[in-house]
């Protein structure tokens, strides 16, 4: 079993998601959840790493699917990074993408300018725009190999090196770049492998 990236595609964002000849399995057994993607054009396989959340501390275990093995253990505040209707889950596919490597969390009355916050604590490595694809979108950097996208946003408010908290905005909700209406593309990464973000959040208001 093998954790794999799409190192010149999805996490780079400077170019179009190009998902094709793809099958995937998702293997979901609370509270450990694992996602393979299998034959799928442009990807490298980087890490066998699972992730593992106790609730009751929001501590994450990463670990080593071959053996089982607890590679690192995190314990941090989590929230989720707005409120709001969850339109296309993990692993779902798109008009734009065959694979969806986050979730779409919506306004429910479809409109912009809702503000969006760090799921964690972190720092800025990127927050910028292309006209395509994401769009406007910010990715952070949380330490111990943990990243998050927030994308299609209306307005950025930080910048790159910024060091931001739970509770900081980060920017407000929109539809800029591939985008069908105003929401929020929201992904967690680690070791630079999606993961389900509902996994890591599910007990958070």
């Amino acid at each position: 079993m093998h954790a794999i990236l799409t190192t010149h595609t999805i996490w780079s964002f400077r170019r179009e998601l190009q998902l094709v000849a793809f099958s995937f399995l998702v293997l979901l057994s609370l509270p450990v959840i694992a996602v393979i993607i299998l034959m799928h054009t442009g990807i490298n396989i980087v890490s066998d790493a699972l992730i593992e959340v106790v609730a009751e501390t929001q501590t994450i275990l990463i670990k080593n699917p071959a053996d089982g093995s607890v590679v690192k253990e995190v314990s941090k505040k989590v929230a989720w990074p707005v409120q709001g209707v969850t339109t296309l889950e993990f692993a779902g596919s798109s008009k734009y993408q065959k694979f969806h490597a986050g979730i779409d969390i919506a306004n429910p009355h479809g409109k912009v300018g809702d503000k969006i916050s760090p799921f964690m604590d972190g720092t800025v490595t990127y927050a910028g725009e292309i006209f395509w694809g994401y769009g406007k979108h910010v990715i952070i950097d949380h330490g111990d190999n943990i990243s998050s996208v927030y994308a299609h946003l209306n307005r950025i408010s930080v910048y790159e090196g910024q060091e931001v908290k739970v509770a900081d905005t980060i920017g407000e909700m929109g539809s800029t770049g591939w985008s069908t209406g105003p929401h929020l593309h929201f992904e967690i990464r680690v070791y630079g492998v999606p993961v389900n973000p509902k996994t890591i959040l599910q007990n958070t208001n």
